[in-house]
């Protein structure tokens, strides 16, 4: 199954084992099979690649028909480990399978390792990177990009009804032991630092704060008109523009409920959901059952017209919905950083985003965007009328936020950060 060269003495000092067990940073942009995570691991390995390390990526095999192999960037690779059925399971059905994936890890590198660093991405590459910490003795670098206690807390908070208790009490737990094994954790805002510190008792000299990037050169400002144009949306709309996964947890019915308020007094307000594999043969169930949650609600609040849920959009043609909208919107009850955020600041277009997480550092209230109080309709209907009134303001956010992008937020300085921490480790 795995015949390759892999015990070359070659850049052996640059060798890095990087571990994403649920997100395939090669997936489809938009499901459930891909997110933040996702577009995270595959910018970074690129750039680091740039740097001069090999990084091979493992994640789970969830498609027969991908490649148990396949380049990213020059001299790195993605590699897909068997583990459970080779198609889409839930993250947080995964755990029976961590010790079926670990081994086929052991027997892709024929139980020698020839890495100098595991670097592991949530609590599922975390454990599986931390296993291999334990047999090899080598340094383990760690992000979690959410974390459990946090997201049990806000499900409690907004009384989300959940059968996953199990499911969390056996990632804290994961959660705990990834903490203590691990030589550094790398958090995208300084809320999780923080959150590290007073759930988990996390040394904050242990946690080193670097945000996310984004790729100017992939997400910039196209024209409004051609961009509705080719998408076929109408130029008299006003437009709110949602991005990102169909789940609870991304405050898309406090969206629908905004746009029944907005109804008052912008009359052409319309809103497009882009995300979620709701459509064709293949649909996924949970983003099925979300798709059909959010449908009823915005009948329920007599704006069913109005919101059009485009479903998952191809990474290349995203930009072209960045740029046709009016407002980015998001909207989110729970974000540990924000993505989306920083793709719409390079696309050059007003956000509204939540006071939540990761969001209260990645948009600078009043500088860079507006915020507003999570699941507060009324909130969020006020700021985007700000914006809608005043093209002064508008033009004000969409100025400061492209330079904040430009100054802190680029693929190459993350990327160099990263490249002086596995220095520092070697």
């Amino acid at each position: 199954m795995y015949c390759l060269d892999f015990m070359s003495n070659k850049n052996e000092q640059n060798r890095v084992a990087m571990f994403s067990i649920h997100a395939d940073p090669l997936a489809a942009i938009g499901s459930r099979e891909s997110g933040g995570q996702n577009v995270y691991i595959r910018n970074l390995v690129i750039n680091l690649d740039k740097h001069g390390w090999r990084v091979d990526v493992f994640t789970r095999f969830d498609d027969s028909k991908k490649k148990t192999v396949a380049k990213i960037g020059k001299n790195s690779r993605v590699i897909r480990l068997k583990g459970g059925k080779p198609a889409y399971i839930p993250k947080g059905q995964l755990n029976p399978h961590f010790p079926e994936i670990y081994k086929n890890f052991l027997k892709f590198i024929n139980f020698q390792n020839p890495y100098k660093i595991f670097h592991g991405h949530h609590y599922d590459g975390g454990w599986i990177a931390l296993q291999a910490h334990k047999e090899f003795n080598k340094p383990l670098i760690v992000n979690f990009h959410s974390l459990g206690r946090v997201r049990f807390q806000t499900q409690r908070l907004y009384a989300v009804a959940s059968n996953e208790q199990k499911i969390f009490e056996e990632r804290f737990t994961m959660e705990q032991k990834i903490i203590k094994g691990a030589s550094l954790i790398i958090s995208l805002a300084d809320t999780e630092k923080r959150d590290l510190n007073l759930l988990y008792g996390t040394p904050l000299e242990k946690v080193a704060v670097l945000p996310g990037g984004v790729d100017i050169r992939e997400f910039m400002p196209l024209s409004k008109n051609k961009a509705r144009e080719t998408l076929r949306l109408s130029k008299e709309d006003f437009i709110l523009l949602f991005v990102g996964r169909l789940e609870w947890r991304k405050g898309v019915g406090t969206l629908i409920s905004t746009v029944r308020l907005l109804k008052e007094n912008i009359l052409n307000v319309k809103a497009l959901i882009v995300g979620g594999k709701i459509f064709g043969l293949k649909k996924n169930k949970d983003d099925w059952n979300e798709y059909q949650r959010l449908l009823k609600k915005a009948e329920e609040e007599n704006v069913g017209d109005s919101i059009h849920f485009v479903g998952r959009v191809d990474q290349g043609r995203l930009p072209l919905f960045y740029s046709a909208a009016d407002i980015l919107v998001v909207p989110s009850y729970y974000e540990p950083f924000g993505l989306v955020a920083l793709e719409g600041m390079a696309s050059q277009i007003p956000i509204v985003a939540s006071r939540k997480g990761g969001l209260r550092f990645t948009i600078k209230d009043g500088q860079s965007g507006l915020l507003f109080e999570p699941r507060n309709p009324l909130d969020l209907k006020e700021k985007v009328l700000q914006i809608y009134r005043s093209q002064e303001l508008a033009a004000f956010l969409v100025k400061n936020a492209y330079q904040d992008v430009l100054e802190n937020y680029s693929w190459k300085y993350i990327a160099e950060k990263i490249n002086d921490i596995y220095k520092s480790f070697i």
